[in-house]
C-alpha cells in the first residue's frame, strides 16, 4: 500500500485529549495531513464533521465507539473505528474503582462479551450491559441505575447519558499508539481505492459519454441504469427520463428485458425505433449462470454507412482499397467463367491464395475481385509489388520498423504494410522475387499471425488474408534453392492459373469493344465502327503481352483514328516491329479459317452465337463460311 498515491482528505475525531496527542505523533510520523477534531461531545463532533464536508471531500472517518456508529448514521462516509482491546476495558475498570466497587460495563457484545467473569480476579463487582445500537444507550443506563451500579465504564455516549442520571462515568481509553496508527493504515488504505474507485468511474463515465455508440444498461428486474448522451440524442428521450425507469416501457422496440432470460449475445440486430432504422447489439451480464443485468449499444444505420464510406475514403486515399470485382473480370469463354466461379468459392475462406498467370493475364484483378466477395471486403486491400523493391526497402515496407532501426529511418518509425492490412487482405506480387531471408519472416506472418518491426523486440498480432501471384515456377526456383520449400506450401493452400489471352480466343472481340469504349470515353474521341478484318487479325494474334498488350494495341488506335473508323491499315500502322514481323509471317486465310471453325465449334454451330463471339455480324460469318468452304 501506498501511503502517499494521492491526497487523502481524512479526518480523526478523539474523545478525549491524550487520544488526540497520539493521533498527532501518528500523523507527523507517516508524513500526511490530516484533520484531528477533539470534539467536546458528540453534537459538536457531528457539527465539525457536517461543515468540513460540505463539498463532500472527506473520504475517511477515524474515530471509536458510539462516535463511531453516529457518523455512520448521519453521514455516508467510511468510518474507520479505532480497536478496542480488553486491555483497555481493564484498564478502564481499574480507574473506575475508586467511585464503587459495584461497576457496570455497557457495550457492543463484540468488545465487552463475558467481561463479568472478571470479577472475582479484580476483586469488583461487574454487571455487564449489552446493547447492539447508541439508541439504547439510554436504557442501558437506566438498567444500570435499576441495578444500583457506582459506576459506568463505557464509550463516550454510555460516560455522557450517566453524567445525565448523576451517574459517574469512565471513559474506555483507546489511545495505544499501536491501534492508533493501525486505524490510519486502514483509512489510508481505504481513502486510496475511494480514489481508485472514483477515477474508474470518471474513466467510465468518459468512455460511454464519449463514443458514438448509444448505450442502455439496465438492472435484474429492467430498470434503466445508464443512458448516455449518444442514446439520449438518437432516441430522442432525456437522460433524466429514461434512467430509474423500466426500459420496456421507455423503449420497448429493443427488448433488452428478453437478454435477462436468453442470456445470449445479439450482433447486428436491426430494428425500427420511431423512424430510424437502428442497428443493435445485446448482451447478459453475468455472473455465473446468473444475469444481474444486460447492455445494448446501437448506432443508427445512416451513422454506420456514414462512418463506413468514410473508412473507404481514407483507404482510398492511401491506396488500400480494391476498386474491381468479379463483374469487372471480361469474358464469356468456358474456361474464364470457371475460374471466376473457382475464385468466388476460395473467397470465402480465409486460407492462403497463389494465383499463377503470365504478365498481363490480370492476377490483380482477380486478387482484388477475392478480396471484394470475401467478408474483409471493408477492410483495406493492400497491393505489394515484390519486384519493384529492392531487399532492404521490401523488407522496411513489409514489416515496418521503429526509431533508430538503421540509417535513415523515421524519428517515429514506420507502420509495416502487413499492419496497414490488419482486418483486410494483402496482395503480395511477383512473390518468386522476394530474397529468402525476407522469405523467412513472411513465413512467420504465415504461421503465427505475428510481425515484428526491425529493430524492435515486441511482437504485433495481425489478422490479415494472404493473396500471393507469380509469373515464375515456383517449383523450379525451389529446386534451385531460391524458393523456400515450407513457404511454398504456406502461400499455395489454394491455388488458380490464369489463361493466356490466345487460348481464350473467344473473348476478345469483347476485349475490344470494351477498350474501345473506355479509351474513347478517355481521350473524347468517337468510334463508329472496327473492320471485320481488324478484329480477326487481333484474334489470330499469339499476344505475349496478353490482355495488357491487347488494351495497349487499342489506345494506340482510338488516340490514331481520325475519321471514327479503324480500319486494317490503322492496324498495321499502330503495330510495334515484332508484332508486324509476327503477323506478317501468318497466313491470314488459314489463320481465318481456322478462327470461325474455332468459334463454329465452341458456339455448338449455332451461327448467331458464332458471329457474336468473333465480333462480326451474321452476313459476314455465312460469307467467311463460303468463301472457306467450311462444313
Amino acid at each position: 500500500m501506498s501511503i502517499n498515491e494521492s491526497q487523502h482528505n481524512i479526518i480523526f475525531i478523539a474523545t478525549y485529549k491524550k487520544m488526540a496527542e497520539q493521533a498527532e505523533l501518528v500523523v507527523k510520523e507517516l508524513g500526511i495531513e490530516v484533520e484531528i477534531i477533539q470534539g467536546l461531545n458528540l453534537s459538536d463532533s457531528v457539527q465539525a464533521v457536517r461543515q468540513k464536508n460540505q463539498d463532500n471531500i472527506i473520504d475517511v472517518i477515524i474515530t471509536r465507539g458510539g462516535t463511531a456508529l453516529k457518523m455512520k448514521e448521519e453521514f455516508n462516509i467510511p468510518v474507520i473505528e479505532i480497536e478496542v482491546t480488553i486491555l483497555d476495558i481493564l484498564k478502564a475498570v481499574e480507574k473506575a474503582k475508586k467511585h464503587g466497587r459495584r461497576i457496570g460495563v455497557i457495550g457492543f457484545p463484540n468488545i465487552i462479551c463475558n467481561i463479568s467473569s472478571l470479577s472475582d480476579f479484580l476483586n469488583v463487582d461487574i454487571v455487564e450491559i449489552q446493547i447492539n445500537s447508541i439508541q439504547e444507550s439510554t436504557e442501558a443506563v437506566k438498567k444500570a441505575s435499576q441495578l444500583g451500579v457506582d459506576v459506568i465504564v463505557g464509550d463516550r455516549i454510555a460516560v455522557e447519558t450517566a453524567a445525565r442520571f448523576g451517574i459517574n462515568g469512565q471513559l474506555i481509553a483507546t489511545d495505544t499508539y499501536e491501534c492508533i496508527i493501525k486505524s490510519f493504515y486502514k483509512a489510508i488504505e481505504i481513502a486510496n481505492m475511494k480514489k481508485r474507485q472514483l477515477a474508474k468511474a470518471e474513466e467510465l463515465r468518459l468512455i460511454t459519454e464519449l463514443t458514438h455508440n448509444g448505450i442502455i444498461a439496465i438492472d435484474r428486474e429492467g430498470i434503466i441504469t445508464l443512458f448516455n448522451a449518444e442514446a439520449s440524442r438518437i432516441l430522442n428521450i432525456k437522460p433524466e427520463d429514461a434512467t430509474n425507469n423500466p426500459v420496456d416501457e421507455i423503449i420497448p422496440e429493443i427488448n433488452l428485458t428478453n437478454t435477462l432470460t436468453t442470456k445470449l449475445n445479439i450482433f447486428d440486430e436491426i430494428t425500427d425505433i420511431g423512424r430510424k432504422h437502428i442497428v443493435l447489439y445485446k448482451a447478459p451480464i453475468l455472473v455465473g449462470e446468473v444475469a444481474l443485468g444486460a447492455v445494448a449499444t446501437f448506432q443508427t444505420l445512416e451513422q454506420i454507412q456514414f462512418i463506413e464510406k468514410k473508412a473507404r475514403k481514407k483507404l482510398s486515399q492511401k491506396g488500400h482499397i480494391a476498386k474491381y470485382t468479379f463483374d469487372s473480370i471480361l469474358g464469356k469463354s468456358r474456361i474464364i467463367k470457371d475460374i471466376k466461379d473457382k475464385a468466388k468459392k476460395y473467397s470465402l475462406v480465409d486460407s492462403a491464395i497463389l494465383i499463377y498467370g503470365e504478365t498481363g493475364t490480370g492476377k490483380e484483378v482477380f486478387a482484388q475481385s477475392i478480396h471484394n466477395h470475401s467478408l474483409r471486403r471493408n477492410g483495406p486491400f493492400v497491393a505489394v509489388n515484390c519486384a519493384a523493391l529492392p531487399y532492404s526497402l521490401l523488407e522496411s515496407e513489409l514489416f515496418g520498423y521503429v526509431k533508430g532501426a538503421f540509417t535513415g529511418a523515421r524519428d517515429e518509425g514506420k507502420m509495416g504494410l502487413f499492419e496497414q492490412a490488419h482486418g483486410g487482405t494483402i496482395f503480395l506480387d511477383e512473390i518468386g522475387e522476394i530474397p529468402l531471408k525476407v522469405q523467412a519472416r513472411l513465413l512467420r506472418v504465415l504461421q503465427e499471425g505475428q510481425v515484428q518491426r526491425i529493430g524492435d523486440d515486441r511482437i504485433i498480432t495481425v489478422d490479415t488474408r494472404i493473396i500471393c501471384a507469380t509469373n515464375k515456377n515456383l517449383v523450379d526456383l525451389m529446386k534451385s534453392n531460391k524458393f523456400r520449400e515450407d513457404l511454398y506450401y504456406r502461400i499455395n493452400v489454394l491455388n488458380i492459373e490464369l489463361p493466356n489471352l490466345r487460348d481464350r480466343v473467344e473473348d476478345i472481340p469483347n476485349f475490344v469493344n470494351h477498350f474501345i469504349d473506355v479509351k474513347s470515353k478517355e481521350y473524347k474521341k468517337i468510334i463508329t465502327s472496327i473492320d471485320d478484318e481488324v478484329i480477326l487479325r487481333l484474334s489470330t494474334y499469339s499476344w505475349p503481352g496478353n490482355i495488357r498488350q491487347l488494351e495497349n494495341i487499342i489506345e494506340r488506335l482510338v488516340v490514331e483514328s481520325s475519321d471514327g473508323v479503324i480500319t486494317i491499315d490503322d492496324l498495321n500502322n499502330v503495330m510495334e516491329d515484332g508484332m508486324a514481323r509476327d503477323m506478317s509471317t501468318l497466313n491470314i486465310d488459314e489463320i481465318t479459317k481456322k478462327t470461325v471453325e474455332t468459334a463454329l465449334r465452341i458456339s455448338k454451330n449455332n451461327k448467331t452465337l458464332a458471329a457474336k463471339t468473333l465480333g462480326i455480324d451474321r452476313t459476314t460469318l455465312w460469307r467467311m463460311i463460303k468463301r472457306f468452304n467450311i462444313e
